[in-house]
């Protein structure tokens, strides 16, 4: 594990042959940012991730605390630096590839500089990211997809410098050579479905691409020509992706900027809304793309025209925010956004603009409205609002927090706000538990870290999910033990007696819990009693009596005890 200023890397043992590689970001509130090379995509973070941050948190001094590269380089010599870069450049040669279309003048316009690449490198690159199964270091098929992931994003990103350099054409060649490769090879059917990274790597594939055909030159003919390919490219890479991917991108090379509708609207002469866009699910839609351009041209009018136009209200006021217009981005952020998601990206884009006020007022706003990730924008806004001393509105969205997420830490920050009000603020909290979250397990960690133990066993008893009821059984062990044996017994017995020998693990994990209420409740014998007869009774099981032989060994009675030591 290695501190570098705010950011700590470590490399994590996992279920690979090679470890995972974690990164925890810092801030002034805390934990800002993880990331972990595992295929993890389940809601939450992953336990490599958590095993970095308690490390940090109980055991610091395992952490090699090393200064920033900034530092490391300031006062070096040119030419020493010079000697460093180029010997990496020279172990690897992918650092050639990332350093060459960096190296153009800082003062460089489309009209006298272009990306100078190597198509034939860059289409044997795109070849070496598709999986090897079978060949050495090429064995995981998760490990594989992230490295195709990691590997195509580097080419993507040299397309995208193309385009910052208003170059479409070299950017058009990157990505023809990269899809190319990708729709004429047969990769799909080697990697599992669920790594996020390669989905998010193909999105951005299509969206660099539609980018692209929206800066160059095309007559009509070429454009549909680029259309169709496109279109053609896409029905190949649909077989992994299950959904059109290059369709934005076929959009872009048939439609181009030539659409009258679209014109006033980039001159300002339509009113909010007017302009008809038909945007997708889940994948990023040509007015989107459109807007990206804009951007990176630094069109700033005709982007505010086209995002107002078409109804694309928060791209809109973060524009405004970064522009310096903060009270006009405030104001719209307030008045016309309705998600709690969207309010919390433009608090975010205040804040990074350094206007921490205005990014409370709207995060604050949006305490108010209902939807889907209220719970992270109150948690963010109950961060930054303690860390500029605002106590009472930190208060108020640490309770909101809790309220639709609740879990230990979420209760735990509302008890260090409340101070003096801890009490009746408590009383209010528990209420909410009972009535919003019956089932949920962090509402039964809540009510287990109060030592309301029957309260914890009414949110087991109503919930189907064993993660819950487990939970639960594990702790009230020592003050609920019949009800901890009752419980462990009603899980028990569906598997046994059905026969579910994959599931017999799962049995004598519920017995060993029971066993260990029955020591708690001096009820061992009887314990005992009941797992012999179920030995007997299910004797032909033989995969099952083994591990009962083994439980029954754990739990000796006291006079089985004596019995051996006098022997």
């Amino acid at each position: 594990m290695v501190r570098r200023g705010k950011t700590v890397r470590a490399d994590v043992e996992g279920s690979q042959y090679q470890p995972y590689t974690v990164t925890i970001e810092f801030d002034d509130a805390g934990v800002a940012r993880t990331e972990c090379s595992c295929p993890y995509d389940h809601g939450g973070i992953c336990k490599h991730r958590v095993a970095v941050l308690l490390t940090c948190l109980r055991d610091p001094e395992r952490v090699d605390d090393r200064p920033p590269v900034s530092e490391l380089v300031e006062g070096t010599g040119r030419e020493r630096l010079e000697e460093l870069l180029i010997e990496l450049a020279e172990n690897r040669p992918e650092i050639a590839e990332w350093i060459e279309p960096r190296l153009m003048p800082a003062d460089a316009t489309a009209s006298d500089t272009t990306v100078s690449v190597n198509i034939e490198s860059i289409r044997k690159r795109a070849d070496h990211a598709l999986p090897k199964p079978g060949q050495r270091g090429h064995s995981d098929a998760y490990a594989e997809a992230n490295r195709m992931a990691s590997e195509l994003d580097e080419l993507i990103e040299q397309a995208q410098q193309a385009l910052d350099a208003s170059d479409g054409e070299t950017a058009v060649e990157i990505l023809e050579a990269v899809t190319e490769v990708l729709a004429t090879n047969r990769w799909p059917g080697l990697l599992p479905h669920d790594v996020t990274d390669l989905y998010e790597t193909l999105a951005t594939l299509a969206e660099t691409f539609a980018e692209a055909m929206l800066l160059v030159e095309l007559s009509e003919n070429e454009r549909e020509q680029w259309a169709q390919r496109l279109t053609e490219w896409d029905e190949k890479i649909q077989h992994f992706t299950g959904r059109p991917t290059l369709a934005v991108a076929a959009d872009a090379a048939r439609e181009g900027w030539d659409d009258d509708r679209l014109q006033q609207a980039l001159d300002g002469a339509l009113t909010e809304g007017e302009l008809d866009v038909d945007e997708p699910e889940y994948v990023v839609g040509l007015a989107t793309v459109r807007l990206s351009v804009l951007e990176r041209q630094g069109r700033t009018d005709e982007y505010l025209n086209l995002a107002r136009a078409a109804g694309k209200i928060q791209p809109y006021t973060e524009m405004l925010a970064r522009e310096g217009e903060i009270q006009a981005a405030s104001n719209c952020a307030i008045e016309i956004l309705s998600t709690p998601q969207s309010l919390l990206e433009i608090a975010k884009t205040l804040r990074d603009t350094d206007n921490p006020m205005a990014a409370l007022d709207v995060a604050e706003h949006g305490l108010a409205v209902e939807g889907f990730r209220k719970d992270k924008l109150a948690e963010w806004l109950r961060d930054r609002a303690a860390s500029l001393g605002e106590e009472d509105l930190a208060l108020r969205a640490a309770i909101v927090a809790f309220e639709e997420s609740p879990s230990p830490r979420a209760y735990g920050a509302v008890e260090e706000l409340a101070g003096d009000e801890w009490e009746s603020v408590r009383s209010k909290l528990l209420t909410s538990l009972r009535e919003q979250h019956p089932t949920s397990e962090h509402a039964a960690e809540v009510f287990l870290e109060e030592d309301l133990y029957d309260e914890a066993i009414d949110v087991a008893d109503r919930s189907d999910r064993f993660g819950v009821v487990e939970t639960v059984v594990e702790a009230v062990t020592a003050h609920r033990s019949q009800w901890v044996i009752r419980t462990c017994k009603s899980n028990v017995e569906p598997i046994v007696e059905q026969g579910k020998h994959d599931s017999y693990e799962t049995a004598v994990r519920w017995l060993r819990y029971a066993g260990e209420a029955a020591q708690e409740g001096d009820e061992l014998d009887e314990w005992r009693e009941y797992v012999e007869a179920m030995r007997e009774e299910h004797y032909r099981k033989y995969k099952l009596r083994p591990m009962l032989d083994d439980l029954l060994d754990e739990f000796r009675s006291p006079v089985d005890g004596e019995v051996s030591s006098d022997g």
